[in-house]
Formats: C-alpha cells, structure tokens, sequence
C-alpha cells in the first residue's frame, strides 16, 4: 500500500462525505453466518491480504479548501470483536477508518462506508475477506474469487469517465406518501428476513415477473395495506438502486449506480400482489433503459460540475448538501436495493452457511440478496410500530412461503417498543373514530421469550395486545448473533389471528444477541437452489 497515494471523491462519494461526523452516516454491511465460530487470528490475515488486492478501502477523509479526498494509509486496521451496534458511524475525525472488520461468534461483519464504495463494490471486498479467512482458517486453495481489472480501472471513478453533459435530464416525480409514527433514530430496528429463494423464484415466475418486481411489489402492497384510510390516495415513491458497471463495461469498486424511480398508488385500487408486480416490472424496464440511466447519471454529475458549486468553500458544499439530503429523502417513500445473487467459489462456499445485508436508514430501506437458497431481505427501520414489516411478512406466509426474521432488539427493548405502538395504535383509533375488541390487536406480532429472561415480557407484550409464545417454539439452532445491544429474546411476525405456535412456525424472529447473551436463533443452514438467477 501507498500511504502518499490519494483519491478524488466520485459524484456519490462527495454527496455522503457532508454526512462525514454526524450520526445520520450511510454504512453498508454483510455480514457472513459461518459453519464454525470465527478464529480472530485467521480474520486478521484475511484482511490482511484482502487490503493487499483492494488497497483503496484503505482510506481516511481528508478535507481541503473547496472538496474533500480520500488519503490511503499504511496501517492496517485491526479485525475485533463486535462491540458497536450496527452500521455505527464509521467517521468521527481526519484519522477514522471508513470500514470495519468484526466477528461475533460464527458471523463475520464487514461495514463500509457509503463515502468509499456502493453495494456492488462492498460486495467484492467481503468477499474477498471472506475466500482469505477461508484460505487462512482451513487451508482451501478454491476459496478465493478473483476480480476482473487492473488498479487503476478498480480506482476509476466512473462518473467523471462516462459523463455525456449534452445528455442530461431531470424527471418531475408525483408528491410521495412519506411515512408516519414515532421514530427512534438513536437506536434503529434492524431485520434479517429469511425465505426460500427456489419458493419466491416459483411464485415470481408464476406471475410472470423477476424476483426483484415482486419484492418491491410487496413493499408497495405492504405500505399499502399499513397507510391509513385517509391517506391511501397518495402516491408510493421508491428509489431502486441500478448497478451501472455492466451498462458501462466497468471494473471500478468505487460508487457507480444510478436510481429507478417507481411510484403507484394515487387513485389506483389496492390490487392484487401478481397485478401489482406486473405494473412494478413495466416500470423498472423503462426506467432500467440504458438511454435513461445515462440521462439521470449526465444530470448528477453536471449539478457537480456546475461552475458555482465548483468555488463554494467546502462549508457552504456541506450545508447545501444536507439540504439537498433532507428534500431527496422528502421525494421517496422508501428504498428497495437488490444485490441478486451472491456466489463464492466452492472452497469458500462450503463454509459459509448464510449471507445477509443491511444499510443504515432514516426512515425505512429494504436490501435483499439471495445466496444459496436463502433469499435474505435486510430491513432497517427507525420507526417504533414495524407495520409495514409485519404486513411484507404476512403476504410471504400467504404465498405459503415460510420464513423466519432475526432483529437487533432485546426482551426490554421488544417489551417498551410494544407499549410505545400499543399507545400509538390506541391514539390513532381514538383519531380515526375506530374501537378495538378485545381480540382486534392479538396476533399481528409474536413474541417469543428464549429461556432465561424475564417474564415482564410476556405479561407486557400481552397488555399490548400481543399474542406470546414459548422458547420451545422457536426453532433453534447455533446462535449466529449480529449486534452488541440485547438481552435475549425472541419475536416473531405471524398471520392474524392465528395461534402462537402456528404464527412462530409461519415467521420465527429471533433476537441477534449481544455478546455473552444468549438467543435462540433459527436454522441459518442454506441449501443450493434451482430456481435460477434473479
């Protein structure tokens, strides 16, 4: 590595760094299930040579007059033990490290800086990370997945390379649906929502759609069905990420995507998921033209370029570009980003039993990746009441596709979330004029309490109308825990109306534990699937 070595920002890049120091950082994470617990000495040399091949996730933010840069370092980072809840902001000073390496038991996390690469190429280096600690671990020689490019075309920023100025255009989007409730920004609800990804294949195929149409048509009927009677004229506005490297023919592991805009609602009836799915994939293949990519890629770039932003001292960039921040997340309802389908070579693959990815939210953000036949959709959500979870849930249970959901909160934190929705539920109803039966609020969320903590959930969980379960009635498995916050517990997301157990079996959620807590955690074994690529 070459500490004198340094990096202009791409167009992205210079967008997060203003959220450089603040709580509100982008941060990307996969994290990896492995069969064995981790050994931190193998992880080392994994990132070790990892940092060898991609020397550029190397980087600390330096800020100069008008822009900042990124300034490669020497140091090696060290792996450690999970200790911060997920996707912490990476920067705190000149001298922080944009990425982070920890292990917890058998999942290794890799954290990434949305200031230094997008999905696409955080996916790269962990999977690098990932074939090394394989490699080093087990002494597989297939473990390793090489990556097509040079240094400089891995370095390249492809925005700068590609920008057509002539070609550019802005797009008028109709006023969004924006999402109500209490919100916990300070400790946000992180969901892993694992199906079949042979199951969700066959029902997609069936409707004629790709996975992707049908997961943000599932998104959309969840929101939907959670909107409020008064509000459900509105329209739902989402931004699905688009991968531009095999637009462009490029190998750059820095930022280069673009955004698909898909909206519904309006005047529009609440259809059928396979109708809606249909009206997602016309959308997404004109939005997913090349021609348009190209346009909506030529009008961030040139807003860059422009010759007034261009001499604006860097805190006057800051300030405008927070609140260009604050009015992009005013036009979206939410975002759904999929990484398709995740392979590693068969050395490595053998060893890795599940794959799942999250990003930090301000809101509501889905991710979803399919790795074996685990389809694994990541949900971050700082909102209180998990409505619209529960919703996506129930209409995956109803397509007779069982599931299960991991999340970051604990038996106290699951215990005062349901009090906090039970009161919001209460005061809404009051608002909309509506009364609840005895039963109205039973069997929309489950809670299942592992063995060892406190019976105040259970009998909380039921003042707020929630039905509970057993330990017993989670499936166990060895706990692959994901965050460092939580007493153990467990939760679960069921169809309404149904029994405990039946609910459990529909949709296990169980808690990702904190070190030295324990959490009964469902099977996270993954199969190869058939059902072909997404």
């Amino acid at each position: 590595m070459d500490p004198s070595a340094w990096y202009r920002l791409d167009n992205v890049g210079k967008f997060y760094s203003s959220q450089a120091g603040s709580p509100g950082q982008t941060v990307f994470r996969f994290a990896a299930g492995m069969t064995e617990d981790v050994d931190g000495a193998c992880l080392q040399q994994a990132l070790d040579r990892a940092l060898e091949r991609f020397p550029s996730f190397n980087v600390r933010l330096r800020s100069g007059l008008f822009w900042r840069y990124l300034e490669q370092t020497g140091d090696v980072p060290r792996v450690r033990p999970e200790d911060v809840p997920i996707c912490f902001g990476l920067h705190a000073g000149p001298d922080s490290e944009l990425f982070r390496v920890s292990f917890y038991r058998r999942r290794i996390n890799v954290e990434v800086s949305h200031i230094v690469s997008d999905g696409r190429g955080t996916l790269e280096f962990f999977k690098a990370i990932i074939g090394h600690y394989v490699e080093a671990r087990y002494g597989e020689r297939d473990a390793v997945d090489p990556y097509e490019g040079t240094e400089a075309t891995k370095t390249e920023n492809s925005f700068a390379a590609n920008y057509e100025p002539e070609k550019s255009a802005s797009e008028k989007m109709p006023k969004p649906h924006r999402l109500q409730g209490l919100r916990d920004e300070a400790a946000p609800t992180y969901f892993e929502y694992h199906v079949s990804a042979a199951e969700v294949y066959a029902a997609a195929k069936a409707r004629g759609v790709s996975v992707t149409s049908l997961v943000v048509a599932a998104v959309i009927v969840a929101l939907r069905r959670s909107m409020a009677p008064r509000t459900r004229n509105r329209t739902i506005c989402m931004d699905v990420p688009v991968d531009l490297r095999r637009f462009y023919d490029s190998h750059t592991l820095r930022n280069f995507f673009g955004l698909a805009f898909v909206s519904y609602g309006g005047d529009e009836p609440v259809d059928s998921l396979g109708d809606v799915a249909q009206n997602v994939q016309s959308q997404l293949t004109a939005a997913t033209d090349p021609e348009a990519l190209k346009r909506r890629m030529n009008r961030m770039v040139k807003l860059e370029r422009n010759v007034f932003s261009r001499v604006m001292p860097l805190f006057v960039k800051d300030v405008a570009l927070g609140i260009g921040a604050w009015a992009s997340a005013r036009d979206v309802t939410t975002t759904v980003s999929s990484l398709g389908r995740i392979t590693l070579p068969d050395g490595a693959a053998k060893h890795v039993a599940q794959i799942s990815v999250l990003t930090s939210s301000r809101g509501l953000n889905f991710v979803f990746a399919t790795y074996g036949d685990d389809l694994c959709v990541g949900v971050s959500s700082v909102f209180v009441r998990q409505v619209v979870l529960r919703e996506f849930c129930r209409i995956f249970s109803d397509l007779g596709i069982q599931g299960y959901v991991n999340t970051n909160k604990g038996d106290r934190e699951v215990t005062e979330a349901l009090r906090v929705a039970r009161i919001e539920e209460r005061a809404i109803d009051r608002t909309a004029g509506r009364s609840r039966g005895p039963e109205s609020g039973r069997g929309g969320l489950v809670v299942g309490v592992a063995e060892g903590s406190s019976a105040t959930a259970a009998g909380a969980a039921e003042d707020a109308g929630v039905v509970m379960a057993g330990a017993g009635a989670v499936p166990s498995a060895g706990a692959v825990p994901s965050t460092a916050a939580a007493p153990s517990a467990a939760a679960a997301v069921g169809s309404e109306g149904s029994s405990a157990a039946a609910a459990v079996g529909s949709v296990a959620l169980s808690a990702m534990a904190a070190p030295g807590a324990p959490a009964a955690i469902a099977d996270p074994i993954a199969h190869d699937s058939k059902g072909g690529p997404l």
